[in-house]
Parts: structure tokens; C-alpha cells; sequence
């Protein structure tokens, strides 16, 4: 089963746009949690079993796990074998270099973690991107308008075919022809989220930035939605994960994931 289906069948399952990125930082993690002899597979597998209701995604953020060395390496490969089969991992390490490098970032993210997506850079161009186009049944996330704040010092300059983020944008549309593609577009950016989704009308679009980094949910639905009322994957990562720092972080977790996946689905509701 490609992403796209898979992604599909969960949101219908799940009545769900909430995505859950995985990025596990030892220092806010619940003490009691730190003790595990895998502490970063520990916290997540518990937050995993608790929400694997609520999502349509999971969002495992590789240098979060890289930067513990091969523990992480191997927190990351228990935990993508830990995720149901019927949920989604979107792996986000925004790779992006040339063809040859490129093939053996593909084949780590696809064929070694068993991921159905990733994030992929498209500044080097179709050939740095075509290795992860190869494999027809994953979705390559292309960086189009992101949700940081100096997104703007290369993503909105002007070129000879309109804003860089526009090329970016149209050729994720050209380039998911025979393949799976999407787009990675910030909350932060509402009003382009809307101009971006009449260029790219059917593809997938991976939404950071809702809560810790201030993206308005409601606005991020009205803009982004396709014609067939879906298409996105919102993502939360600290507001959920780290909902709590106690003893109750699991409870918390789940708790925060069913107020956004409500407010979400609120907003959808409204903009039908």
C-alpha cells in the first residue's frame, strides 16, 4: 500500500488531520522515564500507544534520534517498527544533495527504517530529488514555504516564473506525475497556504507549525484543505509530547492530541 493510500485510510479511520512529530529530547523528559535502559524508545512508545487512535501520521524528526548515536539509531529503528501498520511514518530529515548521495538517503529512509515518506530539500534540483521519486509507493515532501522565521530569505525570492516557493510548488505538481509528492507548508504562512493550494490542488501537504510556534488551526483547515476536504497533515511535536513533564505525560499527551484533532476537525466542518 503507497502513502497516499495508507494516509487516506487512517484520516477516514481515524477521523483525523493531526500529525505527531517524534522528536525526543532527553532533558524534558519525565525522570522516571530517563531510568529505561531506552529512554527515548520508552517515552515514545508510550506516546505512540496513546494516540495511534487520534492521528493519521507519524512524524519521527531523524536528528532528534542522530544526535544520541547508535542508541538513537536504534531507538529510531525499534520505533518504526513499534507504529501500526496502518499509520504512516513521515520521515523528517530534509535531505537534499546530489543524485548519488541522494539514492543512499532514499534507500536509509525507505528500505533500512521502513519509512513511507520523507522530507526532501528540492534547492539542488530533480536530480537530487529523483532517487526518493523512484519509489513509487512513498511520497517525497517537498520544502516549499516553511514555517520559520528566515523561511523568507531564500523561499519568497523572485525569480523569472514568480516567488521561489511558487516554482517549488508547480514543480511538485509536474514532478508527482507517475510518483508521490507533496509539499511542506508552514501554519505561520496562511494566506500562502491558500495561494499554494490552487497551484497544487490534489497533493499532500505536511503542515508544521501549529502551537509552540504560534500557527492558527483554524486558518491552516480553512486555507489547505483540497476539494475533497483533506489533504493535509497538521503537525504538533512539543505541545503534545511534552504536554506534561510528570508522571501523567502519557495522559497529557492524549489529551492534548484529542483537543487539536477537535479543533481541527471543527474547522473542517466550518469551511465545508
Amino acid at each position: 500500500m503507497g502513502f497516499v493510500e495508507k494516509f487516506r485510510g487512517i484520516r477516514d479511520k481515524n477521523q483525523s488531520m493531526v500529525c505527531v512529530g517524534l522528536d525526543p529530547d532527553l532533558d524534558r523528559m519525565p525522570d522516571h522515564v530517563k531510568a529505561a535502559a531506552d529512554p527515548i524508545f520508552a517515552f515514545l512508545n508510550e506516546i505512540v500507544s496513546a494516540t495511534a487512535d487520534l492521528v493519521c501520521c507519524y512524524k519521527p524528526n531523524f536528528a532528534f534520534f542522530g544526535s544520541s548515536g547508535r542508541a538513537g539509531w536504534e531507538s529510531l529503528e525499534a520505533l518504526t517498527r513499534s507504529i501500526p501498520d496502518d499509520i504512516p511514518i513521515l520521515l523528517d530529515f530534509k535531505a537534499g544533495d546530489i543524485g548519488n548521495t541522494a539514492v543512499h538517503y532514499a534507500r536509509m529512509a525507505y528500505e533500512k527504517l521502513q519509512a513511507d515518506a520523507v522530507t526532501v530539500n528540492p534547492l539542488m534540483g530533480k536530480d537530487a530529488v529523483d532517487p526518493f521519486l523512484t519509489y513509487a509507493d512513498r511520497c517525497c515532501f517537498l520544502l516549499c514555504l516553511t514555517s520559520n522565521s528566515s523561511s523568507s530569505d531564500f523561499q519568497r525570492l523572485e525569480t523569472n516564473d514568480g516567488l521561489l516557493y511558487q516554482v517549488v510548488a508547480r514543480k511538485a505538481v509536474e514532478w508527482s506525475s507517475g510518483s508521490q509528492c507533496g509539499l511542506v507548508v508552514g501554519a505561520t504562512h496562511p494566506g500562502e497556504l491558500g495561494e499554494i493550494r490552487r497551484i497544487a490542488p490534489s497533493l499532500p501537504f505536511l503542515v508544521p507549525g501549529v502551537g509552540s510556534q504560534g500557527g492558527d488551526a483554524g486558518e491552516v483547515v480553512q486555507n489547505g484543505l483540497d476539494s475533497t476536504g483533506s489533504g493535509l497533515l497538521i503537525n504538533a511535536s512539543r505541545s503534545i509530547l511534552y504536554a506534561s513533564d510528570g508522571e501523567d505525560f502519557v495522559q497529557a499527551a492524549r489529551q492534548a492530541t484529542i483537543d487539536l484533532k477537535a479543533q481541527l476537525n471543527v474547522a473542517a466542518e466550518q469551511a465545508a
